[in-house]
């Protein structure tokens, strides 16, 4: 007898033929968002910073990714956060793209 087809909860596709057509897209605005965690262990705080500075900067690009958000915890302390970039928001609703405590103005498109 062959085996069974895996759960339908496993399936994260998005067809018109079964009624999920959309669902799980990046930037659809629905209502629905979900936020992905990806942890990664490291011995001290200033290599987490500089981790999530340069994977959320090569990240940038892809829809939906809100690089300005990016933050980091010590393992056993994960709702203290630090940001990496600054968190100040700009007149036009974007946050500041410098790194946490910089000099100078803030600034967008750094």
């Amino acid at each position: 007898m062959p085996a069974p087809p895996p759960p339908a909860a496993a399936d994260n596709t998005s067809t018109a033929e079964n009624g999920t057509a959309g669902q799980g897209r990046v930037g659809r605005d629905d209502g629905h968002r979900y936020v992905l965690h990806l942890p990664v262990t490291v011995t001290t705080e200033d290599q987490a910073l500089r981790f999530a500075y340069t994977l959320a900067r090569s990240l940038a690009l892809v829809p939906g990714v809100e690089v300005a958000g990016a933050t980091v915890s010590a393992e056993d302390a994960q709702h203290v956060r630090r940001w990496v970039f600054c968190d100040r928001i700009m007149p036009d609703r974007r946050r500041c793209r410098a790194r946490a405590d910089h000099d100078g103005p803030c600034d967008p498109d750094r």
